[in-house]
């Protein structure tokens, strides 16, 4: 007798995702097919031809129409920073500001309604928004008063600190540039222009007050809600930006958010690499966790960003030609916490951007498969932006996970001729050639650094089209050699996710078994004009265990 369901999903388009060929027999070119989807206790029971299906229906089985909608696995976004995105949802929003008009009286008005000597946070600007002219602190004091003000770079690798901020850290004229950091200075008198750059910016962190537990979880109940609506079912917490005892904090709110049936959606937490031996004995004390929360991850960087021009590239950058960028840690401190890491069974998650700062850590890990085969195997190399040739191939030869973010292209493709040339720019976010080489390709956001958007991401990715065309080549697009075709990158940001998580055997695909983590489309993106992903084409539905997460509030069903 077949298993009662308790719940069938009928007239519907059904892409099952999950690695190459994992698609029904009957199942169109691109791995749809029409049918029906039936859950139990959670998870996916049966899906196929709607004949076979209804033969889970029993007495109390729920039936629901789709309307002949989409219906495909939730999205994973592999890269986000939860609390730090959903903090900044409360905080001065930047991103977009084009003039220093403009920026200045977006930070006066916070400053209106904010008590007098409270710290006033956030940031996401980008100075190429208004021309390229960094910002400095007279731009902010006049504002801001009594009020001590950070505010980030949208790449969260530089920051914007004013003048009461600068002395309650205690940097001034006579504070020395911390090792792997850059303090920027008036030319003439020496003096901070407020401009703080990598570890520069750790007096300030100090400096901000540890923030409570009920803004930990209001930040990240908020940003978690928000990704439902987008069709994300997991995330890959690379944890806060600011504080290391932030990712701790979070991790311990994401608990008991858990425990209490409170978290919204599947989190993979990882935690700061220089605390691998704290988080291999939480390991070793209470496994990986399971359910809606996993950890295991360790963060790790090797270089900056390219919007910062602290990215590390072998060959100086053009518009800054006494610099390279460079490490932003000690890198033999860094090889040692990578390698104890991993013999401790965590997973590295290692930010690499630049094209040295990648071979770097491809050159180490081959190293240490010298000495350990297989050792290596679970490290993630995050962002990969700008690749070597020989990096490339190593990606592919060795079956290394690259997690990168489309939606960065918009905001690095139209500064990265100017930036490093045309060569380096042709290996710049070379989605087409690592998948194509072998590489395991996972696709995120980097939230808050760029949107959630994963359909956007997709939309990218396959079309690398710029706004108005700038820096692109004809009709726009960006290197069109690196696109990704619709499957490819559809599985990249669901199973290619689920896969470099470790979260594969549950989540990522819609086979029998697995949790019911899937989203319902308002049209098939097979038979839609790629630019229509995440216009026209909208999440109708999320689903997380099965519940109903999320419902489009004009959506028919």
């Amino acid at each position: 007798m077949a298993p009662e369901a308790d719940w069938i999903f009928t007239d519907a388009r059904i892409w099952r995702g999950g690695p190459e060929g994992a698609a029904p027999g009957d199942a169109d070119s691109h791995g749809v097919r029409e049918g029906a989807l039936a859950l139990r206790e959670g998870r996916v029971l049966a899906l196929g031809a709607a004949s076979q299906v209804m033969a889970h229906r029993g007495p109390d089985t729920a039936i629901f129409s789709l309307g002949g909608r989409f219906v495909m696995p939730g999205f994973v976004d592999a890269h986000v920073h939860l609390l730090t995105g959903g903090l900044r949802l409360f905080r001065v929003d930047l991103r977009g500001a084009s003039s220093r008009q403009e920026f200045h009286q977006r930070v006066a008005d916070r400053t209106r309604i904010t008590p007098v000597g409270e710290w006033i946070l956030g940031g996401d600007w980008n100075q190429e928004d208004w021309g390229g002219a960094f910002p400095d602190r007279s731009w902010l004091d006049r504002a801001t008063g009594e009020h001590p003000v950070f505010l980030q770079r949208m790449d969260l690798h530089m920051g914007l600190a004013n003048s009461v901020a600068l002395e309650l850290a205690g940097i001034s004229a006579e504070t020395s540039d911390p090792e792997n950091g850059r303090i920027d200075r008036d030319p003439e008198t020496g003096e901070p222009t407020g401009i703080l750059r990598e570890r520069a910016m750790l007096p300030i962190y100090d400096a901000i007050p540890d923030l409570s537990d009920e803004d930990c979880i209001a930040a990240i109940r908020t940003g978690a809600i928000g990704a439902l609506a987008l069709g994300i079912t997991q995330v890959h917490d690379m944890g806060a930006v600011q504080k290391l005892s932030e990712s701790w904090q979070s991790l311990r709110v994401l608990g008991t958010l858990e425990a209490e049936g409170r978290l919204p959606l599947r989190v993979n937490a990882a935690l700061p690499v220089r605390h691998w031996r704290r988080a291999a004995e939480l390991v070793q004390a209470e496994g990986y966790g399971g359910g809606r929360l996993r950890w295991g991850g360790v963060k790790a960087f090797v270089d900056g960003s390219f919007g910062s021009s602290t990215a590390w590239f072998d060959e100086p950058y053009l518009h800054e030609p006494d610099s390279r960028g460079g490490p932003v840690c000690d890198l033999k401190r860094l090889e040692a916490d990578l390698t104890g890491a991993l013999e401790s069974g965590l997973q590295p998650v290692v930010h690499a951007i630049g094209d040295r700062a990648n071979d770097w850590l491809l050159e180490l890990c081959a190293t240490l498969e010298r000495r350990t085969p297989g050792l290596t195997e679970s490290l993630r190399v995050e962002h990969a932006q700008h690749l070597s040739e020989a990096g490339l191939a190593e990606f592919g030869r060795t079956r290394r996970f690259a997690s990168v973010q489309p939606l960065h292209i918009l905001d690095d493709a139209p500064w990265i001729e100017m930036k490093i040339g045309e060569d380096r720019g042709r290996r710049s976010y070379a989605f087409g050639s690592l998948a194509a080489g072998g590489a395991r390709v996972a696709l995120g956001s980097d939230w808050p650094v760029a949107p959630m958007d994963p359909l956007g991401a997709v939309r990218t990715a396959m079309t690398r089209i710029l706004p108005e065309g700038v820096g692109a080549g004809e009709g726009g697009v960006w290197n069109p050699g690196e696109r990704l075709d619709l499957a490819t990158a559809l599985r990249a940001h669901t199973w290619g996710g689920a896969v470099a998580g470790g979260w594969e055997a549950e989540t990522g695909s819609l086979d029998p078994g697995k949790f019911a983590d899937f989203i319902v489309l308002s049209e098939n993106p097979f038979e839609v004009d790629p630019e229509a992903l995440g216009r026209d084409v909208q999440v109708d539905m999320t689903f997380v265990d099965g519940i109903l997460a999320h419902r489009r509030d004009d959506s028919p069903l």
